[in-house]
């Protein structure tokens, strides 16, 4: 997952909920939710 102008977390993760919401014509909104499956490496950019 690349966080922009923070870093990298890499890793096993398995993706547990995801949700949007917007209007027709409007912007939309998401949301995702993970669990981590082991241990993560984080990179700094």
């Amino acid at each position: 997952m690349v966080i922009p102008d923070f870093g990298i977390v890499e890793g096993a993760f398995q993706v547990t909920s995801i949700e949007y919401a917007g209007s027709h014509n409007g912007e939309a909104t998401y949301e995702m939710s993970m669990a981590s499956a082991g241990s993560l490496i984080f990179t700094a950019i």
